[in-house]
């Protein structure tokens, strides 16, 4: 596993991230079938081959023959399929058929082909993985008109595709326009989803009436250059730069599945690995979906706004993973931008990788590890603790500073016998394990590590082999607050955001002066539950009908009973709770 140092800058809430340049599609124009010309080919086809089939609501369709993936390298899967509308979705499903479903969603000119070095290890860990190709792709039914490849078709097809095989708890994982399909769906329905995990994706959304971009005309121009060539002239102007890319992928005459995904991995992929990607395009009228797939840009507007804010709320984990070398969907700012907007995305071991868009073919194996590990963090549908039970446990360390004050880094995935063994150096210091406790928060999340600038700077280091975040800054060190030393304090810094929903009990601990804290952890070794209050200190437990968020920004006190449950605030509380004067 490797965790690039860095600290991210967060650039506000970017209107949309244009798409990485790799996604190209091509239809038969005239009713010309063309045979594969190029000298990587994964099957002869001739146009006495080709059958045009037609659904019941009239769109004609092809098939691959199966014989172009006799030979695929590295892909051993059985294929499975499902209907939708008269259409055939093929999909990977491996893994013990009652295991956790992860619900893989690649994008384009790519198909389930790219997931094959993720699949084993998912596999291997004991999940359910189903890997299904996008309609136009792989060996899924190809429209013969590009123009069929519209967004919200393709969101009313996944929808459709998750209800046939009636999945639920999934943990999504998408990349490319698997994410602006798999987000959309997963906003739009968000109970469905367990975890979301998304590799260099985005999920588009542009103002009304603003859209820069034109529908490309569906045309051959036998004058293109061979893609490499054609796409070194690309211009670095980010609109003009992705017309270029439709244009490109609707007129180029020649299939450059493999040749975009080998671009966006140095040259690297092999010509066995190179016939594979483009096996399901052995003729033009087979390339309908990936020549049509950029041109869905031309259709966004605010389409997308209410599953956008859905994920705003959504509060179950959520991991994204960018490229190094992946400029627009894996980039720092679009990283930070999703981190800060997902609940579910707090202390979780975000992850960047020396790598392009397709992350999936150069850090497979390596991804998928660390995506196991983020699975096995965050057991599905984990419950708080029933009265008894241990909690989830916390795990922290204070690194002293030149100025007295100590940064606090919070680690979501280390274990207690791994925690138990860190050897710290002089000065640093191991605060105890904590449990969130049966009436601990349901979601929280740093909006910004201390020495953020605005929402979204969060500093993220590997530390002593593991991923930690710099969640709070200690300000000031631990003193009593009363004579008998029952309660004491100290100040921190920090900007956090707690969410209790509705129907889960807040316990408060009222000051006499009528400050409020809420309990956010107890000591996962501790020896009473019920700690022991100076006089006109009370608890009150508060069973809420309505969620409630509670803000902790910047200056902060945490006050620690004698059994070590851990309070912060003061904090506002809202109007609804009422919970009789104070002492």
């Amino acid at each position: 596993m490797r965790l690039l140092k860095h600290k991210s800058t967060f650039t506000g809430s970017l209107v949309f991230l244009l798409l990485a340049g790799c996604s190209n599609n091509s239809d038969n124009e005239g009713g010309a079938v063309e045979s594969q010309v190029q000298a990587q080919m994964a099957c002869h086809i001739g146009e006495e081959d080709i059958q045009i089939n037609t659904t019941a609501n009239n769109i004609e369709f092809v098939r691959t023959p199966d014989a172009c993936f006799d030979n695929l390298d590295g892909y051993p899967f059985t294929p499975n399929y499902a209907e939708i509308e008269g259409l055939r979705y093929h999909f990977v499903d491996e893994g013990p058929r009652d295991g956790e479903v992860i619900l893989m969603l690649h994008g384009q000119p790519t198909w389930s082909y790219l997931y094959r070095k993720m699949i084993p290890v998912l596999v291997d860990s004991g999940y359910r993985v189903i890997a299904p190709d996008h309609i136009g792709m792989g060996r899924s039914d190809k429209p013969v008109d590009p123009r069929i490849h519209q967004y919200e078709q393709h969101v009313a097809w996944m929808k459709s595709f998750i209800s046939a095989l009636d999945l639920s708890d999934i943990t999504l994982f998408a990349q490319d326009w698997g994410s602006l399909i798999g987000l959309r769906v997963a906003g739009d329905d968000s109970q469905k989803f367990a975890r979301i995990v998304v590799a260099n994706g985005d999920l588009v959304i542009i103002p009304e009436g603003l859209n820069p971009f034109t529908m490309p005309v569906f045309e051959f121009d036998e004058t293109i250059a061979a893609t490499s060539d054609h796409m070194s002239l690309r211009p670095t102007n980010r609109i003009i730069g992705f017309q270029y890319w439709m244009d490109f992928a609707a007129s180029a005459p020649h299939l450059f599945a493999a040749d975009m995904v080998d671009i966006s991995t140095g040259s690297n992929l092999t010509e066995a690995q190179v016939d594979s990607y483009n096996a399901p395009f052995p003729a033009r009228i087979h390339r309908g979906g990936i020549r049509a797939f950029p041109s869905m840009v031309t259709g966004f507007g605010q389409q997308n706004v209410p599953a956008y804010e859905a994920l705003g709320r959504f509060t179950r984990p959520f991991l994204f993973i960018g490229g190094e070398n992946d400029a627009n969907l894996g980039s720092v700012a679009n990283q930070n931008k999703w981190i800060a907007h997902v609940p579910g995305a707090a202390e979780q071991p975000h992850m960047r990788y020396e790598a392009g868009h397709f992350i999936q073919e150069e850090v497979g194996e390596e991804m998928a590890a660390h995506v196991v590990a983020f699975l096995q963090a965050n057991p599905l549908n984990q419950a708080k603790p029933e009265p008894g039970e241990e909690g989830p446990q916390g795990f922290e360390i204070l690194e002293p500073q030149p100025d007295g004050t100590f940064r606090a880094w919070v680690c979501p995935i280390i274990t207690e016998e791994e925690f138990a063994a860190l050897e710290l150096p002089d000065g640093w210091i191991k605060n105890q394990p904590r449990e969130a406790g049966v009436n601990g928060p349901d979601a929280n999340r740093f909006l910004r590590s201390p020495d953020g600038v605005k929402e979204g700077d969060l500093l993220l280091e590997e530390i002593f082999g593991f991923p930690w975040l710099h969640a709070a800054t200690v300000i000031e060190q631990t003193s009593p607050l009363d004579e008998d030393e029952l309660l004491t304090i100290t100040r921190v810094r920090k900007y956090h955001e707690i969410t209790y929903n509705a129907g889960s009990t807040l316990v408060l601990l009222v000051a006499p002066s009528g400050d409020v804290y809420f309990r956010i952890g107890q000591d996962a070794g501790r020896i009473s539950d019920d700690p022991t209050l100076p006089n006109l200190w009370r608890l009150v437990e508060y069973t809420t009908e309505e969620p409630v968020v509670l803000e902790l920004f910047n200056g902060n006190e945490v006050i620690r009973a004698d059994n070590n449950d851990s309070f912060q605030g003061p904090v506002e509380i809202p109007e609804f709770i009422e919970f009789g004067p104070t002492g």
